[in-house]
């Protein structure tokens, strides 16, 4: 271990002079390893296929999952042989990063506000979308180095906050990348990697970030807008990557070993953003140091104390942003787009793309999201016509056009005070409008019957997104009004 001269300040101190170029040696190897480590699964995904499947296919989409940060972290450890950082901490930092993005960033992004479903719908959703995510993942990766390591005395270097951030960024992105391969059964070599590997060198961007905020506040007395403006430059940054992201990547991730490969853009951008963030906060270490050692900036006996004061208005901002962002949110997915179309006026969801057919009354589909698909069609009634015989011509047209049509449920409803019949089904589609390989779809009609036609309201969609959708399409069907 190698020791250093204390240079100003008191013993607790004593480091702040002290630029440990290796950390930033070590980022940059750390970025081409894992640009190399991915060039290679790639190629053997392509070159060999590997067909894999269930449980195998699941360890090593998990294996896949924790290799881009376990390959950053070794290249800090073996740094730490040359310049003395305890390991400990650093790992220490990596797990409660994962565990805090685990516990409450993956769930509150995912599970609560389902940012997934709605985030690339239109360019508000994306911005407010990427901005919720930066919020919270930015948030959760400063309080693990603010409330866990903040006040230790290891914590007495400026490159200290760098490399405990990125740590802790890193376990972030662990746990976002292990619950995409959990959610999914696993994934296919070469898709998953590059997408995992994009986003494990984004986080370590944005932890470096934050993290060059928090050591320039743990060594120098600075003003209480301090920490708070690199609270958002970070947020800002972690956004605006999301944003030019969902712009680049026009790829696909798949269940399984044939999975398609998702665009390079957006992997060449998050290497490009890790090594220019590397690079300019290495220039900003740099240049305090320099100022340190020439006297101009002197370390204080505890410049910590106005940081507490600064950690509370970083949890206010914290805590405005998210609200904002929540009320953004549910402007957003309760959004509709009102029409009129001579005999029948609603509201479907304003995400909800139209599509033209001029058989239909309205048909418009979720692309971005669930895929699913409202429609509504009306029906000249022949004397005698009643719901039965409109009920047998739609599954007559339907076997006609489909395979293995098959009608599950019948039974009478009331929708807005009005007698209807609603009618589940289920077929397999050989193409569709969102698919191009058969799928099967789930389906629900409410047949209106008027006193010369029927108006044959009808939701389609796949079995995993009927249950979301249907709360959906129900509200839909209250929307509407005959003439």
């Amino acid at each position: 271990m190698t020791t250093h001269t204390p240079v100003v300040g008191s013993d607790r101190y004593a480091k702040a002079g002290y630029h440990r170029k290796g950390v930033w040696r070590s980022a940059v190897i750390a970025v081409a390893a894992l640009l190399v480590f991915v060039a290679a699964v790639v190629a053997i995904d392509r070159l060999l296929s590997p067909q894999l499947n269930g449980l195998g296919l699941l360890v090593v989409g998990i294996v896949l999952a924790v290799v881009p940060a376990g390959l950053w972290l070794a290249f800090f450890y073996v740094q730490d042989q040359v310049e003395a950082e305890p390991v400990g901490y650093v790992g220490r930092m990596f797990v409660i990063g994962f565990a805090l993005a685990g516990a409450i960033g993956v769930p509150l992004t995912n599970n609560v506000l389902h940012v997934q479903d709605w985030l690339y719908r239109d360019t508000v959703s994306t911005i407010l979308g990427s901005l919720l995510i930066g919020t919270i993942e930015t948030f959760i990766i400063y309080a693990t180095v603010r409330y866990f390591m903040f006040d230790e005395p290891e914590f007495d270097e400026r490159t200290d906050g760098v490399v405990y951030a990125t740590a802790a960024a890193l376990g972030y992105a662990t746990a976002v990348n292990l619950q995409f391969i959990l959610s999914s059964g696993g994934s296919g070599l070469g898709g998953s990697e590059v997408y995992i590997a994009e986003l494990a060198l984004a986080y370590a961007a944005f932890g470096g970030v934050i993290g060059y905020f928090l050591g320039h506040a743990k060594l120098e007395r600075d003003p209480i807008w301090w920490l708070p403006l690199g609270f958002l430059i970070t947020v800002l940054l972690s956004s605006m990557f999301f944003v030019v992201r969902g712009q680049l990547e026009t790829g696909s991730i798949n269940v399984g070993a044939s999975s398609a490969l998702p665009s390079v853009k957006g992997l060449v951008l998050a290497g490009v953003l890790a090594v220019a963030v590397t690079a300019i906060v290495s220039l900003l270490v740099h240049r305090d140091v320099s100022r340190e050692v020439a006297g101009l900036d002197k370390a204080e006996a505890d410049p910590t104390v106005g940081d507490r004061q600064a950690n509370r208005v970083v949890v206010g901002l914290f805590v405005v942003m998210l609200v904002v962002g929540v009320i953004g949110w549910n402007v957003i997915v309760n959004a509709v787009a009102p029409f009129d179309k001579g005999t029948v006026r609603g509201a479907y969801p304003a995400s909800y793309g139209t599509v033209q057919n001029p058989a239909e009354v309205l048909h418009v589909a979720d692309r971005v999201g669930s895929g699913a698909e409202f429609i509504i069609v009306s029906k000249d009634l022949k004397a005698g016509q009643d719901v039965r015989s409109v009920s047998s011509m739609l599954a007559a047209e339907r076997a006609a056009d489909f395979v293995s049509y098959k009608q599950v449920d019948t039974r009478p409803a009331t929708v807005n005070g009005k007698q209807v019949q609603l009618q589940q089904f289920a077929y397999v589609d050989p193409g569709g409008l969102v698919a191009s390989i058969p799928r099967v779809i789930q389906g629900s009609d409410y047949i209106f019957m008027m006193d010369n036609r029927a108006v044959i309201v009808t939701l389609l969609s796949t079995p995993e997104s009927i249950g979301e959708v249907d709360a959906v399409f129900t509200s839909f069907v209250n929307s509407l009004s005959f003439k």
